[in-house]
């Protein structure tokens, strides 16, 4: 509907309600509309064309300063708003993807190991194994590098420092007087040292002259045994002496400060104890790592390592 339309619509709507004659606008600007009733004398003639073009300009004047204002709001221009909106960066939705892989990944690997079968754990070690390693200057002086021994699906990992003469020339951890008191240990606790746990140490290479693993070797070689974890995943972690138990927890403290407790490493409960070397050099440690033992012995069972052991034998 035009403007002519809608104004003669209005008029009509006035005179119907014999209502006087309106004006809309500045009459110098805008036509005068009248209705014409009888004896009443004409309001003013129409414009003619050229009146009109005249006109027409200074409609548009008006137009133009009302626009600006109209397109303000809480004192901010709309065109600002939206130059602004205009200049931001849009989300790249491909980045989401990359994100949701990271975290994912930052995940305990822990439970990884906890999704393999039987076969899929002995492969993944028996490829660790012979992949080897010469990180360190240990590799150059031992005779055998001492992977580990045991069950790969065991549900204890027992953590010792480093192999000792006898362990180098074998390969095989924890085969002296040491390691013969271990298996009796693990007996009195009812542990089958070759069914029931998987016995490696931090380091894989003999240090010269038995001394102590030094921070360097510690730290080269930790990852090595981190993923020997991950695979086997199992339900507790023994760690024997103080170099075990400070490589894996990241706890400096005395070995006395940190037995009889349980730690946690990757969700995997732990008690540290007496190394067994200590207690053939000091008798005096063998009642308190008795006790440690015992109470390790308390933790399997709270876990259900007994049972699933008998129902395994059966």
């Amino acid at each position: 509907m035009n403007i002519k339309t809608l104004f003669a619509a209005y008029v009509r709507q006035q005179k119907q309600l014999q209502l006087p004659d309106v004006v809309f606008g500045d009459v110098s600007v805008c036509r005068v509309f009248s209705v014409k009733k009888p004896g009443a004398v004409p309001v003013k003639a129409r414009p003619s064309v050229r009146q009109e073009s005249a006109e027409a300009p200074a409609i548009k004047t008006v137009k133009k300063t009302v626009a600006p204002a109209a397109a303000t709001e809480n004192g901010q221009s709309v065109t600002d708003s939206r130059n602004k909106l205009a200049s931001l960066r849009k989300i790249d939705r491909s980045e989401i993807a990359p994100r949701v892989r990271r975290s994912a990944a930052a995940q305990p690997a822990a439970a990884a190991g906890a999704a393999l079968s039987f076969e899929q754990k002995r492969d993944a070690l028996k490829k660790l194994f012979f992949s080897g390693c010469s990180l360190c200057h240990l590799a150059q002086s031992r005779k055998k590098m001492v992977f580990g021994s045991g069950n790969v699906d065991a549900p204890v990992v027992i953590v010792g420092e480093a192999p000792g003469e006898e362990e180098d020339r074998q390969g095989i951890p924890f085969v002296g007087p040491a390691g013969q008191l271990l298996t009796q240990m693990l007996a009195a606790v009812k542990l089958d040292r070759a069914k029931d746990t998987f016995i490696t140490n931090v380091l894989k290479c003999h240090p010269p002259a038995n001394r102590n693993p030094e921070s360097a070797e510690i730290v080269t070689c930790f990852p090595l045994l981190k993923k020997q974890i991950e695979i086997i995943h199992p339900k507790a972690i023994l760690l024997l002496g103080r170099i075990a138990a400070h490589a894996v927890l990241g706890n400096a403290g005395s070995i006395s400060s940190m037995r009889s407790k349980v730690f946690t490493y990757n969700t995997i409960p732990c008690m540290v104890i007496y190394h067994p070397a200590a207690l053939l050099h000091n008798v005096a440690y063998k009642r308190p790592a008795w006790e440690d033992l015992k109470k390790f012995k308390e933790l399997l069972d709270s876990l259900g390592v007994y049972g699933s052991l008998q129902q395994q034998q059966k």
